[in-house]
């Protein structure tokens, strides 16, 4: 008999403060640029931000009006985890601009993350730890050091997060109570297990003493205009009309247990096709073997258009804005879809929605079975514990179609 699986949610979240990084490299390609950006909103009717310069990789970010680079309040928010954990933590950079607007505000990620937020508005600078590539904590503290920031936030509860705000150098540093060498951080904030993690993140406010409103609870994720013409270039070569319906499929994870079956997706796009959608597989390159799976499966008649492989991670925020719909596991363009308010269906196997990962906006649906044995890590795993895998193998095609049409009221 398995324990109650509220119990074994807040289990996994208390203990979650390792460094739980998957060994590979990330699955997703990405690609820099510096043209002017399109921010959009995630919450349905949200104004469109105004255009503005995509932040560089490392250095000193251009200075905004009025802010100087070493004059004014600087601030570090340390966020190394998954894509999925970084698009998640960008309503913390809208709050940190709130409570502080004249400040100098600087994300720490992995390289593969950085193209997420190079389109920010709130950011004026993105710095990058390359620690899958071997950099040296001693190297990136070095530049840590360097730029003298006042104040730093890390929403990742990992050891090493832990060893670079002891020795940065920085005199407030803001970490959870809960997390991985949490006397390293000079003020320690409760982490609220029973909530969201957009909410968990936005309580590190409180370390500066401030408290999260509502209107800082809206992710962004934001592309330039060369990642919107190449998503057009894309669909024109494959002959699809200008204002055909999409709908997106992105079978692929980092984590293999997260990973619904290439039948279940070949399935779910022909019906999608019978429906007069035309299906787009997305993905990184390490997606592309199981993306060819599902387009073999799906058969000619589908019209499956694969672009997984030939998708930079910066340009998935521009497929998702092309989107009727979306389709994917629990994944980083789940959360990239919730910020671009594309319409989604993810599917959940090992992880389930009370962890605090499941899709942040109401134009969403989560197909998922009832076991005892879920969810069984907070990320997925290589393989089923328990030797079965039903968490996926259990979810058929017909729950993601009903899902579907519930999501988009019918008309799918």
């Amino acid at each position: 008999m398995g324990r109650n699986p509220r119990s074994r949610n807040r289990s996994l979240l208390r203990r979650s403060g390792q460094d739980l990084s998957f060994g590979g490299r990330d699955p997703w390609a990405f690609a820099a640029s510096g043209q002017p950006t399109r921010g959009k909103e995630g919450s349905p009717g949200a104004p469109e931000l105004p255009a503005t310069a995509a932040r560089p990789l490392s250095g000193e970010a251009p200075s905004r009006p009025g802010r100087s680079n070493r004059s004014c309040l600087r601030i570090l928010v340390v966020q190394t985890a998954f894509l999925g954990d970084v698009v998640l933590t960008t309503p913390l950079f809208r709050a940190l601009r709130r409570v502080a607007p004249d400040a100098h505000l600087t994300a720490l990620v992995t390289p593969a993350a950085a193209p997420l937020l190079e389109a920010d508005p709130h950011l004026d600078e993105v710095l990058t730890y390359d620690k899958k590539g071997g950099e040296s904590l001693a190297a990136v503290l070095r530049r840590v050091r360097r730029a003298r920031f006042d104040r730093l936030l890390a929403p990742h509860r990992s050891h090493r997060s832990g060893l670079l705000a002891l020795f940065s150098g920085i005199p407030v540093r803001v970490g959870f109570a809960d997390g991985a060498l949490s006397w390293a951080y000079t003020r320690r904030v409760d982490r609220p297990l029973d909530h969201h993690e957009v909410d968990r993140n936005l309580a590190l406010l409180r370390g500066l003493g401030h408290e999260p409103v509502e209107a800082d609870r809206v992710l962004h994720v934001g592309y330039t205009e060369v990642e919107g013409a190449s998503v057009e270039a894309m669909l024109e070569q494959a002959g699809v009309k200008p204002g055909a319906r999409l709908a997106g499929l992105c079978p692929g994870s980092i984590w293999p247990t997260k990973r619904w079956g290439a039948e279940g997706f070949a399935a779910v796009a022909r019906a999608l096709a019978d429906r007069g959608l035309r299906p787009v597989l997305l993905g990184g390159p390490d997606d592309a073997g199981v993306a060819s799976e599902v387009q073999r499966l799906a058969g000619d008649r589908s019209g499956v258009l694969n672009a997984a492989g030939r998708t930079p991670l910066k340009a998935l925020a521009a497929w998702m804005d092309r989107l009727s719909v979306l389709v994917t596991n629990d994944s980083a363009p789940l959360h990239v879809a919730a910020a671009r308010g594309t319409p989604t269906v993810a599917v959940f196997g090992p992880t389930t929605r009370g962890l605090g990962f499941a899709p942040f906006h109401a134009a969403a649906r989560v197909v998922e079975v009832s076991l005892s044995c879920r969810p069984c890590g907070l990320h997925g795993g290589r393989r089923c514990p328990e030797g079965h895998f039903r968490c996926m193998g259990d979810v058929t095609p017909d729950q993601v179609l009903r899902a579907l049409d519930d999501v988009l009221g019918g008309a799918a």
